[in-house]
């Protein structure tokens, strides 16, 4: 309910000092004026702070120091974007649909939501830490994944840590309709399929935008997670694009003979005492992460416009 009544202040403040006479632009730019100054003075305190606190660049780079960690280890942090994304993407992907899945089940069967709902939370409460070593030994006896099982460990942590959040919200979402529209489709003889396709799921897809901007970027966690305790991910786009003679993208190997994620790049750069590549890794992925989620707000507003008219 306090979700609900905050995005619902949201809404209702502009549209009421656009009605007002407030300039639609203006009402715009004044969303945007309180975090662009939260993020400029977070960002001018990490530029300034670590000097004034006398904190040496090899124990904590600063802004500057971190872009220029970017900047000469971008040919190794490409090369791990390059594998997180496709961690990240294919758990991302696998994990929503599985969840998808589930929660259908559910919402046709109380009896198998009774029986799996509860085992369904037991994993959550497991770290996903534990996991990557077992998913690890697993694949390595099952046929298909035994190739790289360090790598397909990180995909299924990646599918464990996005499959709850949304398997919740749309089994909330199924059983979110309006009986008396319910009542008029069994009236009409409409067939189990068809409340499904033109009710259960329409009604729960802004169920659904909720669950996949969490889990945009809690796939990105589980990705970087998995390659830090793995040093590795899966790579079949940058396979792809060196067969085809594209070895080298915007800098960075597609293909190296010892591809890992940035996960394993943290690892490296800790070892090697490298702070401004390690900072520099953690930025790539946020910034990654951020862009990610955007997209997912972008896809909200495209395939359910009426949850942002009302």
């Amino acid at each position: 309910m306090a979700e609900t009544a905050d995005r619902t202040a949201e809404v209702v403040v502009p549209k009421a000092r656009a009605a007002a006479g407030a300039a639609p632009w203006l009402v715009n730019l004044e969303r945007l004026i309180l975090p662009a100054i939260v993020i400029a003075a977070v960002l001018a305190a990490w530029q300034f702070l670590p000097g004034w606190l006398g904190i040496p660049p090899y124990e904590l780079p600063n802004l500057s120091g971190t872009l220029t960690g970017l900047q000469q280890d971008w040919s190794t942090i490409g090369t791990g974007l390059l594998l997180t994304i496709q961690d990240a993407l294919a758990g991302f992907l696998l994990g929503n649909f599985l969840a998808i899945l589930g929660a259908t089940t559910f919402a046709y069967s109380r009896n198998m939501e009774r029986a799996f709902y509860p085992v369904a939370i037991l994993v959550q409460t497991i770290p996903i830490i534990v996991y990557v070593p077992l998913l690890a030994i697993l694949f390595a006896r099952v046929p298909g994944l035994d190739g790289n099982p360090n790598a397909s460990a990180v995909v299924g942590v990646t599918v464990l840590i996005t499959f709850f959040p949304t398997l919740v919200n749309m089994a909330v979402g199924f059983k979110t309709i309006d009986p008396r529209i319910y009542e008029f489709m069994v009236l009409l003889n409409a067939s189990k399929t068809e409340i499904f396709l033109k009710l259960r799921f329409p009604s729960a897809l802004p169920f659904l935008f909720s669950s996949l901007k969490i889990t945009a970027t809690l796939a990105f966690v589980g990705a970087v997670v998995g390659e830090w305790m793995t040093g590795s991910g899966i790579n079949p786009v940058g396979q792809l694009l060196a067969r085809v003679g594209m070895k080298s993208v915007l800098g960075f190997n597609t293909d190296p003979s010892n591809a890992a994620g940035v996960g394993g790049l943290l690892n490296l750069f800790y070892y090697q005492i490298d702070k401004p590549g390690l900072f520099a890794s953690v930025v790539a992925i946020s910034i990654l992460s951020i862009a990610f989620f955007g997209a997912m707000v972008l896809l909200e507003r495209v395939m359910v416009p009426w949850q942002q008219q009302r």
